[in-house]
């Protein structure tokens, strides 16, 4: 009896040896970790493709710029017209690809990005969008749409098992995309008077710098802060710059106020600091 579970015990004690040699063979079907094939830290460059979408909140400050007068009013140029501070959204869709080997320890990605926000210009400043001789003035809404694609480059920070593309890291890209005033020259200053003109549209390129920083709070949704430089020259623009524009529609008299544009070109630079959340995914090979 003592020499059969001997006998026994041997046979298991190879056997289990032989089974924890295969687990620990990377090439071992057993091995549940797809990236325990390589000896270094866990990356992406196994293949694996890493597609994101994210939504966004934040501030847009447009910077005061001049503004150049084309219909022959005058005078021709308005300094430092100040374009209000306001809220802003959006969101992004983008990919990053497994070229961490190749670019001493930066991955390469590509995204799409889409944001609104708002510039009105308030009442009342002299030849803009008020008349300094009568006082007459009105509000100016502006509000500006950004559709663009960004290059992007990031240093993952936090390599694990866990977080294979790392748990947190910083980001820095450029981008180029369509960018879009609406204007609403002759808007509302007091009770009862309502928007003159209906939206004025001048769309032209625009060229964006992007930096910021993601940090992972779970496998597949991160948080991040980001803040965006943006650059745009318009030569379709317009304002009320003396204040003309009566009511749109007086429900007492019927009567259809006048409408008064005045185009203008002028150089906008908007700094924007978004924060937000964003939903990952992996392609495996």
């Amino acid at each position: 009896m003592k020499t059969r579970i001997s006998a026994m015990m041997c046979l298991l004690c190879v056997l289990g040896s032989a089974d924890l040699t295969r687990a620990e063979d990377p090439s071992s079907q057993r091995v549940a970790d797809p990236y325990a094939t390589s000896s270094d830290a866990p990356t992406m460059s196994s293949g694996t493709l890493e597609p994101y979408l994210s939504f966004m909140a934040g501030i847009a400050f447009p910077r005061s710029a001049d503004a150049t007068f084309k219909d022959g009013t005058q005078p021709t140029v308005v300094e430092d017209v100040d374009y209000q501070t306001k809220h802003s959204f959006g969101g992004n869709a983008g990919i990053w690809f497994p070229t961490r080997h190749k670019l001493a320890g930066f991955d390469l990605g590509v995204e799409i990005t889409g944001f609104l926000w708002y510039a009105d210009v308030a009442c009342c400043l002299d030849n803009y969008n008020r008349d300094p001789a009568t006082g007459a003035g009105t509000t100016t809404e502006i509000n500006g749409i950004y559709i663009g694609s960004n290059f992007l480059i990031r240093y993952p920070m936090a390599i694990s098992e866990a977080y294979p593309n790392g748990r947190w890291h910083p980001y820095v890209g450029i981008g180029v995309g369509a960018h879009q005033l609406a204007m609403k020259p002759g808007g509302s200053r007091g009770v009862g008077f309502q928007n003159a003109i209906t939206e004025l549209r001048d769309t032209t390129v625009g060229f964006q710098g992007v930096g910021g920083i993601k940090a992972h709070l779970f496998k597949y949704v991160a948080a991040f802060v980001e803040a965006k430089y943006l650059h745009a020259h318009h030569d379709g623009l317009t304002t009320d710059r003396f204040g003309q524009s009566g009511p749109a529609f007086d429900p007492n008299t019927g009567f259809q106020g006048v409408q008064v544009a005045n185009p203008y070109e002028s150089t906008i630079d908007t700094i924007l600091v978004h924060a937000g959340m964003s939903m990952h995914f992996d392609i495996k090979p």
